[in-house]
């Protein structure tokens, strides 16, 4: 095999290696932060200013506001999700409801201040949910339990320079809490164990001590009407 064939090959791996690590994280990556954006399917939510909850993804559009506007909602979530299949040792993966139901719950505040000012403050959850598989499941090495909850505190402000253009600037702060549990499934089988767990792990990130800041900058152009 020639180097330059063996250098493609590797480039593919990490390829798929890295887009297969942000397909499983996606798995837990939630959207909802707006009932009413819901509705549209969150088409076009950077530009719409019909809802205060808009603003925790565009915050220029606090411009477009012209009172204080409050909007909350809940989303309920009802994952159906089954797997079937045979382990290695011919032992069953079926497995039936793994993902519980959840609510995903929204709060969104925007007042402006004058024609030039505004601010708006948030309460969302960016990821969430939950997998469990029995404790004695074959292929507890991937399966076990994971259950992630996050909630994402945002606080916002906007400026109109004039009739056709807002900036906005967002500060997050993101509060998590995991809980990842795993068993040896069939290699506890081969080992004569009791099915032990292989990584049991409970975190929480608080916010008064590490925080992950993102800064926005997005501008809404605007059209003199």
């Amino acid at each position: 095999m020639s180097q330059k064939t063996l250098f493609t090959k590797s480039a593919l791996a990490v390829a798929v290696a890295i887009i297969s690590t942000q397909a499983w994280s996606a798995g837990f990556q939630l959207n909802e932060f707006s009932s009413s954006g819901l509705g549209r399917a969150y088409s076009g939510e950077g530009a719409i200013a019909d809802d205060a909850g808009n603003v925790s993804r565009n915050p220029a559009l606090i411009t477009m506001f012209d009172r204080p506007t409050f909007s909350a909602g809940a989303v309920y979530i009802d994952p159906d999700v089954n797997i079937s299949g045979t382990s290695p040792s011919r032992r069953t993966l079926d497995a039936d409801n793994i993902a519980p139901t959840a609510w995903v719950p929204n709060v969104h505040f925007v007042a402006p201040i004058n024609d030039q000012f505004g601010w708006g403050a948030s309460i969302t959850s960016n990821y969430g949910l939950a997998t469990e598989f029995n404790d004695t499941y074959a292929g507890g090495s991937v399966g076990g339990t994971t259950d992630l909850e996050t909630m994402n505190l945002n606080l916002s402000g906007a400026y109109r320079l004039n009739e056709a253009w807002s900036f906005g600037l967002g500060f997050d702060a993101v509060y998590a809490r995991a809980k990842i549990e795993r068993f040896a499934g069939d290699l506890g089988q081969l080992v004569a164990a009791q099915n032990p767990a292989l990584a049991p792990l409970v975190a929480a990130q608080n916010p008064a001590r590490w925080r992950r800041s993102r800064v926005r900058f997005p501008a809404t152009p605007r059209l003199p009407t």
